[in-house]
């Protein structure tokens, strides 16, 4: 199976040469096809700084606002398949997003992952999320919007079956999918985190579930608390902290696909020791002492 990387970015050229340097430095030989999102007009630089990294550059010009493309994220990624992705040289895609860190090498992460296989994060029944799930609970106009989705798809695709989702961070999709998924009627009714793999039910795709990829869902009241090592996977913008990658990077089992990560990794040793002494200071031991002064001292 040929495993390329669709590189799915729209801003901050800085981070995204960081995130490709870091994601090639065990991937040299990968293939991986950008997919840029932002402002037209911003590609040129985009294509200086990052070209060099990727295989090839694709930019979606189509007059769209950032809500639409991050709520239809999957219409740019059927946008790009049909323009660019039918044309090139893959069986399967991981998308890496600029705001993820990925370590090492893509046969070892996805080695579990099978010709034709859809692997979605997360995956799981839609009534296990429906009393707290955004797009899904009770009085929302997103749950409208999943009703009518899910009506239109029992209507006309004679879908029977359970309806599962996901949470779109860790993604690997085959082209089988794709091939099908750019011709689905309707396409901006419902949201990408169940519209696609209740999609991949119908189309009859199988799903890769033996993988480490579980994300922490924070509204889920099972989990809600869970520790910072936990939450190495969310889609939460709750940035997992350079002391989180190191310590899930020093253990054999631990992570090696981090989102989302807002700041840049620091590829030399003494850059990273300076950012852990900077980041435990300012954000563990100052937090801590501030609460030990209102608690025990009474001072602010």
């Amino acid at each position: 199976m040929k495993l390329a990387v669709l590189f799915w970015f729209y801003k901050d050229p800085d981070l995204c040469e960081n995130r490709l340097t870091v994601l090639r430095r065990e991937n040299a030989e990968a293939r991986v096809y950008g997919l840029f999102g932002g402002e037209p007009a911003q590609a040129g630089l985009f294509r200086q700084r990052l070209g060099r990294y990727l295989d090839d550059f694709y930019v979606f010009d189509a007059q769209r606002d950032a809500h639409w493309k991050w709520y239809h994220g999957d219409q740019m990624i059927a946008h790009w398949y049909r323009e660019r992705g039918v044309s090139l040289e893959w069986d399967s895609l991981f998308v890496a997003q600029w705001d993820m860190l990925v370590f090492g090498r893509l046969d070892a992460l996805f080695g579990r992952l099978r010709a034709g296989e859809m692997l979605f994060s997360g995956l799981r029944p839609v009534r296990e999320v429906d009393p707290w799930w955004w797009y899904v609970r009770e009085g929302s106009a997103e749950r409208e919007e999943y009703l009518r989705f899910l009506h239109f798809v029992r209507e006309t695709q004679g879908f029977a079956g359970e309806p599962l989702c996901g949470e779109f961070i860790v993604v690997c999709l085959p082209r089988a999918f794709l091939a099908r998924y750019v011709d689905i009627p309707q396409p901006e009714l419902g949201f990408l985190e169940y519209k696609m793999p209740i999609y991949a039910q119908i189309f009859g795709i199988p799903f890769c579930t033996d993988h480490p990829y579980a994300p922490w869902w924070g509204d889920d009241p099972a989990t809600r608390d869970a520790p910072l090592l936990a939450r190495a996977l969310n889609s939460e913008a709750q940035d997992v902290p350079l002391r989180s990658v190191c310590a899930h990077l020093a253990w054999p089992w631990g992570r090696r696909i981090f989102h989302p990560v807002f700041r840049d990794y620091p590829l030399s040793p003494w850059r990273r020791a300076l950012r852990l002494r900077d980041e435990l200071r300012d954000e563990v031991l100052k937090p801590w002492w501030w609460a030990f002064n209102r608690r025990y001292l009474g001072r602010d």
